[in-house]
């Protein structure tokens, strides 16, 4: 069951592994990007340095002016939102396909959640519901990407929605360049699984996509094929969608298992529902079955391989 994977392309803050331009001089370390830089084309970015901010540099921060959300950097009383506001339209502007962006947490500009914003002139505690001045464009532009930062891909399961997401994404960007009507087939069927683990309504339709492809242009079949799979995949799979799968993938060993091996994974399955065991060990018994049975559907199914197994196995700090 060896799956050869598409490279994905992602935007990321440049001082996640990539330079010291912290406002502080530092660096953040990210298993998670130390362990996808064997697997991903970066494209690093830092918003505050892009802006006239150097090296180090005093901070900045959201402030609220009335109805308007400004970046300040309270030291000086410089005000930069106009700047970044620009910097961000001219350098998303310029980006290629991507699969999806890792940005720095509860940073003023590239945070996606929980980022303070403060009163005008004051000192009373700020509020923790913002959205980085980058990040808010980025959110606006590409809803559909995966966006996620440093912080909360260490909780397993946005860590496993992401990536998988990224690595679906990218494959389908490769046969956007230069597939054909047979690769979209392919590819179709192997993620069969994967998209019915996302969202069963929208698989469905996929497969009317293409089955009602007739004499459409394939430039056009593609194109829409890919803007249903982006809303496919932006819905996370949930336990029960996952369950649904798994018993689904279940019945192509019902005549081979006994009745001990078959009440083992049930019992197994009943565990990750109730959160106390990954979804991957469910998915290794079936992949154990996979090869004892010499199964062919199943072994091209991305769901049982959706990202490089070297990103499982990454201890997350």
């Amino acid at each position: 069951m060896v799956r050869k994977f598409s490279r994905p392309q992602l935007v990321v803050s440049k001082c996640l592994e990539f330079d010291s331009c912290r406002y502080d001089g530092s660096m953040v370390k990210s298993s998670i990007i130390q362990g996808l830089k064997n697997h991903a084309d970066f494209k690093p970015v830092c918003p505050e340095l892009e802006v006239g901010l150097g090296i180090p540099r005093a901070p900045i921060r959201l402030v609220e002016n009335g109805k308007m959300i400004e970046l300040i950097q309270p030291s000086t009383g410089v005000n930069v939102t106009e700047k970044m506001s620009k910097f961000a339209d001219s350098f998303l502007d310029s980006l290629p396909l991507l699969d999806g962006f890792i940005l720095k947490n509860k940073s003023p500009s590239c945070g996606i959640k929980a980022v303070r914003i403060y009163p005008h002139g004051g000192n009373s505690r700020p509020r923790t519901d913002g959205v980085g001045a980058f990040a808010r464009e980025v959110l606006q532009r590409f809803y559909q990407l995966p966006v996620e930062d440093e912080g909360r891909l260490r909780n397993s399961l946005i860590r496993e929605s992401f990536l998988t997401r990224i690595f679906a994404l990218a494959e389908y960007r490769d046969l956007l360049k230069e597939g054909d009507f047979n690769d979209l087939i392919e590819f179709h069927t192997g993620n069969k699984l994967l998209l019915m683990a996302h969202n069963q309504v929208y698989s469905r339709e996929l497969g009317r996509i293409i089955s009602n492809a007739k004499d459409k242009p394939l430039e056009t079949l593609k194109m829409e094929y890919g803007q249903l799979l982006l809303k496919t995949l932006d819905e996370p799979a949930s336990p029960p969608a996952n369950v649904n799968v798994l018993q689904h993938a279940l019945g192509y060993f019902s005549q081979g298992l006994s009745h001990h091996e078959k009440a083992f994974f049930l019992d197994s399955i009943t565990k990750y529902r109730e959160g106390r065991v990954p979804l991957l060990l469910c998915q290794n018994l079936l992949k154990s079955w996979i090869i004892r049975f010499d199964e062919d559907y199943l072994k091209k199914q991305t769901f049982f391989n959706p990202y490089p197994d070297e990103l499982m196995e990454i201890t997350f700090i």
